[in-house]
């Protein structure tokens, strides 16, 4: 059975409208919180249920969609409440008995099989929809890391979109499916628009899965799987507790495979075990340095923009970011090196801090790369407030690796292309055995 976190790269939903039918039924208006519980994980989101024009039931998706679902008819039968339409992995069929305040009930979605509960929330909409296009557009042209996508194309895109919220009936869906769909027109990552669940989004993905997990191979070779780069000094203690486990090797492979990402901390103690010294291994750059250096992109940035950081914490990574408008990423040193050859493994499912880190141990050097190009999905992000409860992730910082590679929109290819699974553990090995 798949679980959501296979399902993790799927794109936004609603970029296109699609006719909504079924019945009216007035108890479901309002926002939902939701959570889908399969064995493998849960995942929370967010519904908005509103009246469309035709008077149907409008079921929209508005918080985090892993599974892209998009449910487009609602029917009442009887006490049942009865919710249909297409995800990334297949038609979906919801039902529960229906309730004013907690909706409680089974779903598929093609192979997938699970339960869901829903439960009613407070808050409401209190701006028009136009007033929050305006205002959430405005805020993201004003901190996205570059102003490059805000030419004549934008303003008409913009103006178009803008457009079909002002006729009669439109909807909150219509309002996050056009602001999506407006700043997915830039063609970059780590930019979206949410309703944040409450409590915040139950991660769950995958379980019994670690973020660190080690063993040896045979012929005196370690692994060390990093499922995700999670924060936090636990998850480094693991990382710490692996290499210390496998320090006796004579080779190690570093299986990145599916990691799709996260916050740097547990990044930069892996470099420090690498490294044997402090080495800058990328920088970032936000709008406000280019803005004061008048600039376009951070490539002609001078040494003096840059500030230096070397930290673990994410909260602080992006103080000082905030701060200094630029910054240089330094680790290294701070753990016993381990000296023996290293192979990583990356796939096209490796993305934003997993990517940054392949990019940086290939051009040192320091290790060789198997597999295939990674996502090219590599930028540094923020959430901000903006109006009626949405969040607004927002790409404030651009990257470059220390050689001034760009890794955004073109990923990282590995040095030797390998298959999945133990194919890929196969080349890895015997390389590092070919090392001795």
């Amino acid at each position: 059975m798949a679980g959501f976190g296979a399902l993790a790269l799927a794109g936004p939903a609603m970029a296109t409208a699609r006719q909504i039918t079924g019945d009216w039924i007035p108890e479901l208006a309002g926002r939902w919180d939701v959570t889908f519980t399969v064995p493998q994980g849960d995942a929370a989101t967010v519904w908005v249920v509103e009246q469309t024009l035709s008077g149907a039931t409008s079921v929209a998706t508005v918080g985090p969609n892993p599974m892209a679902l998009a449910l487009r008819e609602t029917r009442r039968d009887g006490s049942t409440v009865r919710m249909s339409g297409p995800t990334s992995a297949g038609e979906a069929v919801l039902e529960a008995r229906l309730s004013s305040r907690v909706l409680q009930g089974r779903f598929t979605a093609g192979a997938m099989r699970g339960t869901f509960v829903a439960t009613k929330r407070s808050d409401v909409r209190t701006h028009t929809v136009v007033e929050m296009f305006d205002q959430t557009i405005g805020t993201f042209e004003e901190v996205l890391f570059t102003p490059a996508p805000f030419d004549a194309a934008w303003a008409a895109r913009k103006a178009e979109l803008r457009a079909t919220l002002e006729i009669e009936g439109a909807t909150e869906r219509d309002l996050v499916r056009v602001v999506r769909t407006l700043i997915a027109s830039t063609g970059l990552s780590h930019n979206d628009y949410t309703l944040e669940p409450r409590p915040p989004i139950v991660v769950d993905v995958e379980r019994g899965e670690p973020a660190v997990a080690w063993r040896r191979l045979s012929d005196g070779v370690g692994l060390v799987r990093i499922a995700s780069f999670v924060e936090g000094p636990e998850a480094r203690q693991l990382l710490d507790d692996a290499f210390a486990d496998l320090a006796d090797t004579h080779g190690l492979v570093v299986d990145l495979r599916g990691n799709s990402g996260g916050n740097l901390g547990l990044a930069m103690r892996l470099g420090d075990w690498l490294f044997p010294e402090q080495t800058m291994v990328g920088s970032f750059a936000t709008r406000r340095a280019l803005d004061v250096a008048g600039l376009a992109t951070m490539d002609a940035l001078p040494g003096e923009a840059f500030d230096t950081f070397g930290g673990y914490d994410v909260a602080a990574f992006q103080d000082a970011l905030t701060h200094a408008g630029a910054v240089r990423i330094a680790t290294g040193g701070r753990a016993p090196t381990y000296e023996a050859p290293v192979a990583v493994l990356i796939d096209n499912r490796c993305a934003s801090t997993t990517e940054a880190m392949a990019a940086v141990i290939k051009e040192s050097g320091r290790a060789r790369l198997f597999g295939a190009t990674t996502a090219g999905r590599m930028l540094s992000s923020r959430r901000l407030p903006v109006m009626d409860g949405y969040t607004l992730r927002v790409a404030y910082a651009d990257f470059r690796t220390s050689g001034g590679a760009v890794v955004e929109g073109v990923g990282v290819a590995p040095d030797e292309i390998a298959g999945a699974g133990d194919a890929a553990v196969r080349a890895a090995t015997g390389w590092l055995r070919s090392q001795r």
